[in-house]
């Protein structure tokens, strides 16, 4: 009885974890995408370097990563989720799926 006790109690927790997993990283892709769409419009639209753009990125989104590619912006959670924003000239930017 106690056996059985455990082990249904060990599937609710992965199952539970699997739901939280999946939730967090659909926040995460809201978040990078965000990051990255903004950052790309920033830098290749607005002018501005990355470091100055990020400066406006909310506080909330400080686990968002980013990096400078050279017809766009990359922006990530690591482990989470990815996006990237691609600059088209005369168009601005997009954001893709990666």
């Amino acid at each position: 009885m106690k056996r059985r006790l455990w082990v249904v109690l060990a599937a609710l927790v992965v199952v539970g974890a699997g739901f939280a997993y999946q939730h967090v990283r659909g926040m995460a892709s809201v978040g990078a995408g965000y990051v990255a769409k903004e950052a790309c419009s920033c830098v290749f639209v607005g002018r501005r370097s990355l470091e100055s753009c990020l400066r406006d990125v909310p506080e909330t989104m400080e686990r968002v990563r980013s990096e400078l590619l050279p017809d766009g912006v990359r922006a990530y959670v690591t482990g989470f989720a990815e996006r990237v924003a691609r600059h088209e000239p005369g168009f601005g930017c997009t954001l893709g799926r990666h």
